[in-house]
């Protein structure tokens, strides 16, 4: 400890001695045996701080200890790292934060040394040595810098702050207060964060998803350029003046969505006809749309409710339109079929039922669909007995093997007269369970096939699946207007195996320029007539190229709603190779 800080200690430890009792200068000099001047000065200096309070007497002064907190010890506890210098540059005071971030051994005394001693890259700078120079000659200076330290890209906000501590360098001249704070991680951050503002601001844009922000009142806070492109409009200004129910069409749905305030996943439609004539003039959209909804509220801290909301919207009408025309061609094909569609199902867990039966189950069995979970029973219960035993083996083995099933035998419905079917069904493998889409055919009755199954209403689900994945072919083609050919229009990928070729091959392709060797011209007068009378026809088994790789295919045509035509397909080749007759062939399906 130096002689000077001894004597502060001396000072300070009688203060506190004769506390609460204020005593002059003098009273100190001779107590204490030090000069009176001298007192005077380091009395000077602890009260600036704060150590003691002087007290006025008259002309004199009374000191007495402070029982504040001293400067000394708030000084070292600010967290800014602080400097202070007299106008000759050396150092008065520094904090122990100044001392931690520059790594200044704490034994090392470097009060009166000047400023360029510490070696500290960041005060080397030009920028800073001028801003210091124009604060000791009282003229204008910066206030507060940005500072990167050389070797750490450490950055510091600095402030620079002109004072006079005459207590300190007894001179009166100027000072210097220099406070640095660290803020490395905060600038760092705030990068990260505009960057992700970015990238969130481009995914806005620039995502093919219409997104809307709005308000619980419907008012449009902002959109996106798809959501614009979507809607058919140019300029977000189109929307400033309507709510977002108004775009749309769907207020009570939007507004039940904001009441629950949870994510949702739904799908809406809007005519933008009327849109058009009602609100949305700007609009270059018509007809009806559909959109697949995604409703978010915006998350907000401390848990408050929310006032604003997202809807995320994609416009799917043409997959929708797809959808139809494919339901209207599926339920063609499965309302002209001679029997019924189902989907069976067999779990891991050992349950199996019916997933699915055509309605059309009561009509030609006399078994009705419902209750559903019951019907294959119901439904095999009226098997002849003598099949019986193979109907059951025949389920447990494909179950066991995952294979598809196959089963023709006598069948006797409520009502009690006989009949003959004829099952089929490929199986699909899915998670923990696999499920066979199939077809019960009457083969007794050819009439009935005319009639059968018009009135079916597959679920959307189930139609691709019954048109890809059932045992037979099925071929659809359209009449070119003016000619004698057809154009195929899609084939499943039974009919593309039996026709040897890709089906995105077939799919286009003129049938007769494809198939030059189909029999002709009865297969063209054949069409003609299913074309003309609308009436389904059989024909006999036949071959689409005079190759031996080629099977014989049995055929049962008809008119789809659509105006299109379907084939039914059926290898026969067995059959034929076993030498029975093109009509005994048939049977398969009468």
């Amino acid at each position: 400890m130096t002689e000077s800080q001894d004597r502060y200690s001396q000072i300070r430890e009688f203060l506190q001695e004769r506390y609460p009792e204020a005593v002059s200068i003098s009273l100190i000099a001779r107590e204490l045996g030090m000069n009176r001047g001298s007192v005077a000065k380091y009395l000077e200096v602890l009260q600036s701080h704060g150590h003691v309070v002087m007290k006025p007497f008259g002309k004199a002064k009374l000191y007495t200890s402070s029982q504040n907190v001293p400067f000394d010890d708030l000084f070292n506890y600010l967290s800014d790292a602080i400097v202070i210098l007299d106008a000759d540059l050396r150092i008065l005071m520094v904090n122990r934060s100044f001392l931690n971030t520059f790594g200044i051994r704490k034994e090392r005394n470097v009060v009166g040394t000047e400023l360029s001693r510490l070696s500290l890259p960041l005060f080397d700078s030009p920028t800073v040595r001028e801003n210091i120079a124009r604060i000791i000659q009282s003229q204008m200076f910066i206030n507060e810098m940005l500072l990167i330290e050389r070797g750490t890209d450490r950055i510091f906000l600095t402030e620079f702050v002109s004072t006079v501590i005459p207590s300190l360098a007894f001179t009166g001249k100027p000072g210097i207060m220099i406070s640095l704070r660290d803020i490395t991680t905060w600038k760092k951050t705030e990068e990260a964060l505009k960057i992700s503002e970015r990238k969130i601001r481009t995914l806005f844009e620039e995502v093919p998803s219409g997104i809307f922000l709005f308000h619980e009142d419907g008012t449009i806070l902002n959109a996106n350029r798809a959501a614009l492109d979507i809607l058919g409009l140019a300029r977000f200004t189109d929307l400033v003046d309507f709510k977002l129910y108004d775009i749309l069409c769907s207020k009570d749905t939007i507004q039940e969505l904001i009441r629950k305030g949870k994510n949702a996943e739904l799908t809406l439609s809007c005519n933008f006809d009327r849109l058009k004539s009602e609100t949305l003039s700007t609009t270059k959209k018509s007809g009806v749309a559909y959109f697949q909804i995604v409703f978010a509220p915006v998350t907000e801290s401390g848990g408050n409710a929310s006032k604003e909301y997202f809807i995320l919207f994609l416009d799917i009408t043409a997959k929708k339109l797809a959808e139809k025309q494919l339901k209207e061609r599926y339920r063609g094909i499965v309302s002209n079929l001679p029997g019924i569609v189902y989907q069976f199902y067999a779990r891991d867990s050992g349950e199996w039922g019916a997933y699915y039966v055509n309605e059309r189950t009561q009509e030609i069995y006399g078994v009705p669909a419902e209750p559903l979970d019951t019907w294959f029973d119901r439904f095999g219960a009226c098997i002849a007995k003598e099949d019986r035993e193979r109907w059951g083996t025949s389920i447990e083995d494909v179950i066991r093997r995952v294979a598809p099933w196959e089963f023709e035998g006598r069948f006797i419905p409520p009502t009690g007269e006989d009949m003959y079917i004829r099952g089929v069904s490929q199986p699909v493998r899915l998670k923990n369970e696999t499920v066979w889409n199939g077809i019960f055919l009457n083969v007794t009755d050819r009439k009935r096939a005319e009639d059968a199954l018009k009135k079916t209403q597959l679920k959307e689900v189930r139609y691709h699946s019954f048109f890809e994945n059932t045992c037979n072919g099925v071929l659809i083609y359209e009449y070119i207007p003016g000619s004698d050919d057809y154009i195929i229009k899609d084939v499943n990928k039974v009919t593309a195996a039996l026709l040897r070729m890709p089906k995105e091959e077939l799919v286009g392709k003129r049938l007769f320029e494809e198939f030059p060797e189909l029999p002709d011209p009865e297969i063209r007068d054949l069409l003609r007539r299913v074309l003309t009378t609308e009436k389904p026809e059989f024909v006999a088994p036949l071959k689409y190229r005079k190759r031996e790789d080629f099977p014989w295919i049995y055929h049962y045509v008809f008119k789809l709603p659509s105006g299109e035509i379907a084939s039914f397909m059926v290898d026969v080749t067995d059959a034929v190779k076993e030498g029975r007759d093109r009509k005994e062939a048939g049977s398969f399906l009468r």
